[in-house]
């Protein structure tokens, strides 16, 4: 009971998972979403007042929803490099172009982007997107009223407001910014393993169990090297014939759900004494 009462209550409380957008019909029920028209033409009274609402429902539900969408090379510029600062800024001055050319994105604050970088890395990056294999990915909330455009000739615009950027090489990110614009990573993260307990243990042990995910240690540095943010994380687990099976996420302040995942995956299969459900809390800095 205990368990369930707090995954209910670290839910409610995390920021929603991104629904990806990447396909031409995601994109058009998007836009038919926030466009969806309010008049009821022909229907009685009754009928005209729960079709408004209905259709005030649905465009309500597409616009407060996140979503992330994966901007390829062409449809985005890197701009100056502040050498001194170490930070390469994108380029704000056009719209950003994804799913084929077909939506172009105007985010609230593109030219306040900022990424880490040394000068190296800027040489590397720009070199790769003349390669086509850096992506600029962007989750975004839609703030308009409308999505302007035409199916007729497949060309969207949404206006929006950013909760992460990142530059995303061909295997891993490589940059990453918050949803003001400012820089965060700085280099591979540090993970803790602040503690893992079972319910069915009356006393922590000395170390308070950190020792147990000794074996995915390895696993874990490389989860954490990919890290956007820093943050915490706890896994619920069950331990079954020694091992560990099973491991959820209870909390993710990262919001990073690829780190998640890869956290959860790592842990998987680890051989541990004892038996029942356990947890393990994890630290990124």
């Amino acid at each position: 009971m205990l368990r369930a009462m707090l995954l209910i209550a670290l839910l409610l409380a995390a920021a929603p998972e991104p629904v990806p957008l990447s396909q031409k019909a995601q994109l058009k029920d998007l836009c038919a979403a926030l466009n969806v028209q309010l008049a009821a033409g022909d229907l009685d009274p009754a009928q005209a007042v729960s079709a408004r609402r209905e259709a005030l429902a649905r465009r309500e539900e597409a616009a407060a929803r996140w979503y992330e969408i994966e901007i390829p090379s062409k449809g985005f510029t890197l701009g100056r490099y502040r050498e001194k600062d170490h930070l390469l800024e994108l380029d704000g001055s056009r719209p950003l172009r994804a799913i084929d050319g077909m939506l172009s994105l105007d985010i609230e604050g593109t030219d306040d982007v900022a990424f880490e970088a040394t000068s190296e890395q800027v040489t590397a990056w720009n070199a790769e997107k003349k390669a086509g294999t850096l992506r600029l990915v962007v989750v975004f909330q839609p703030s308009g009223d409308r999505c302007a455009g035409s199916p007729a000739a497949e060309s969207w615009r949404i206006a929006g407001k950013a909760r992460a950027w990142r530059l995303q090489g061909e295997t891993v990110v490589v940059a990453a910014s918050d949803g003001e614009g400012e820089p965060v990573g700085g280099g591979p993260r540090k993970l803790q393993v602040e503690k893992v307990s079972l319910e069915s243990e009356l006393n922590a042990p000395d170390d308070e169990g950190r020792s147990r995910l000794g074996p995915a240690r390895a696993q874990l540095d490389k989860c954490a090297a990919n890290a956007q943010h820093g943050g915490s994380l706890v896994l619920g687990f069950d331990l079954r014939a020694g091992r560990i099976a099973d491991p959820q996420v209870l909390i993710d302040s990262l919001h990073d759900e690829r780190t998640a995942a890869c956290v959860a995956k790592a842990v998987q299969g680890v051989a541990m004494s004892g038996s029942g459900h356990g947890t393990a809390s994890i630290d990124l800095q």
